[in-house]
């Protein structure tokens, strides 16, 4: 079973598979965004504290300090700005991160808002084939049922042996059972058109589960 069969309804006018991948999308769009906040604001914080570290330790006195004291303070100061620029550099590693992951998120945004235009259009036009076939549908049996109400009639009318009324009896049942041959090729044709619009959204529905 695929994906995007899972997310097919089988109400023929429900759409509620597709509504649930759209917003698992935003979901899955706000929790990018959440992870990219939280990264450029370590960023933001790892980068300004080893400028601190780093300025610390440049500014930090000792001249006057000689043989191993003055090299054993040197050396501290040495890891504090070898820890702060460890801190700038990680800084510049999660801003490498937050650009790929903003890219991510345009990326994902320009394809979001081509396949759900995509899915909209084919949705509408589902739905309104769907309406005009159900028509068609109503048309065909009431052109039916008139076309069986003419028939009994002419039968009726044939029975009583007047001539005049039979032929026109006979006339009208024929009209009407044409009627309902001419909207039964209707209601077919119709079937045809929506089998045909049904199989172009379930494509485009499957094109859209697999991005």
């Amino acid at each position: 079973i695929t994906f995007s069969f899972c997310l097919q309804c089988k109400e023929f006018t429900f759409h509620t598979g597709y509504e649930v991948l759209v917003q698992r999308l935003l979901e899955g769009k706000k929790m990018c965004k959440d992870v990219e906040d939280l990264l450029k604001q370590r960023a933001q914080a790892e980068e300004r504290y080893g400028k601190e570290l780093v300025q610390i330790a440049r500014k930090a006195g000792g001249q006057t300090e000689i043989n191993t004291l003055k090299a054993a303070f040197e050396m501290l100061k040495q890891q504090i700005e070898s820890v702060g620029n460890s801190h700038i550099q990680l800084a510049v590693m999660l801003k490498e991160e937050v650009r790929g992951i903003e890219e991510f998120r345009e990326r994902q945004k320009e394809q979001r808002k081509k396949y759900k235009s995509a899915m909209e259009r084919m949705q509408k036009s589902k739905l309104s084939h769907y309406k005009k076939t159900m028509e068609a549908k109503k048309t065909y049996e009431q052109k039916c049922r008139e076309a069986d109400e003419a028939e009994q009639s002419f039968e009726r009318t044939s029975a009583s042996g007047n001539q005049k009324q039979t032929e026109k009896s006979q006339n009208k049942a024929k009209q009407c059972r044409d009627a309902a041959n001419e909207a039964e090729n209707i209601y077919k044709q119709n079937i045809e058109e929506l089998d045909k619009v049904r199989t172009e959204w379930e494509q485009e529905h499957i094109k859209t589960c697999e991005v």
